[in-house]
């Protein structure tokens, strides 16, 4: 009985930790090559200047022990909370109306804590002390996503656990989450503005104390009115 425990634990934490995996390094591999290439100068935001390469340097270097560290939390953390709500590796997959209703959940969920989060860490003192590692990146590439001081990566990690956990999801809606919450992230940070998000997260980068501080739908941004300079602004970028 320890065995099967021990191995479903082990067996749901390489399965995250796999999605996160792919979705990183290919997402990071696909947007590398369009701006080698210098695809779609149009959707480069600030026509593609890169990041110093003593700043993508120190964030290369950063990879193998957060990497490492996120597949200890979803085994020794995650995993237990996710069982203790209800979670099972062996349960009945869900059905599309149910996947459909979760993964909104979850984006909502996760929406509501990065924006208030996220909204902390711009305070005076959190964004010197902890935030401004994150803001090194002004001109943000994929690997920037996880470019973040311990406590930082540490609420990010609570935003995106925290829905699908409290939900006892199927392990299949877990790695769809996952993956969908990833790519958010990613191409968020990814120095090409092809949908609103990415435009919305690049010019946070660009000007920190402008707003801009939510994920996904933005909704929070809209109620509190923290896209306000960005909503100006991209009515200005005619050109693009």
């Amino acid at each position: 009985m320890v065995v099967t425990s021990m191995s479903e634990r082990w067996l749901f934490g390489l399965m995250l930790w796999g999605t996160h995996e792919l979705v990183f390094f290919g997402t990071w591999g696909a947007y590398a090559l369009l701006h080698r290439l210098g695809v779609a100068p149009r959707h480069r935001v600030m026509d593609g200047k890169a990041p110093p390469a003593e700043t993508m340097g120190r964030a290369v270097r950063q990879i193998p022990l957060g990497h490492l560290a996120f597949l200890g939390i979803i085994t020794v953390v995650v995993y237990p909370a996710w069982r203790a709500m209800g979670g099972s590796m062996s349960g009945p997959w869900p059905s599309l109306p149910q996947l459909a209703w979760q993964l909104v959940a979850c984006m909502l969920v996760q929406d509501t804590i990065f924006y208030w989060g996220h909204r902390a860490l711009h305070t005076k003192w959190l964004f010197r002390n902890v935030h401004r590692k994150h803001h090194d990146f002004r001109f943000v590439r994929v690997i920037s996503a996880e470019y973040a001081h311990p406590v930082e990566s540490a609420l990010n990690v609570v935003a995106l656990m925290v829905g699908p956990v409290m939900l006892a999801v199927h392990p299949l809606t877990f790695v769809l989450w996952q993956g969908i919450r990833l790519w958010e992230s990613m191409e968020a940070h990814s120095g090409y503005a092809f949908t609103a998000l990415a435009s919305r997260h690049a010019y946070h980068h660009l000007y920190a104390a402008r707003g801009c501080l939510g994920s996904f739908f933005g909704i929070w941004d809209r109620l509190m009115g923290t896209d306000a300079h960005w909503q100006r602004w991209r009515k200005e970028q005619t050109h693009r």
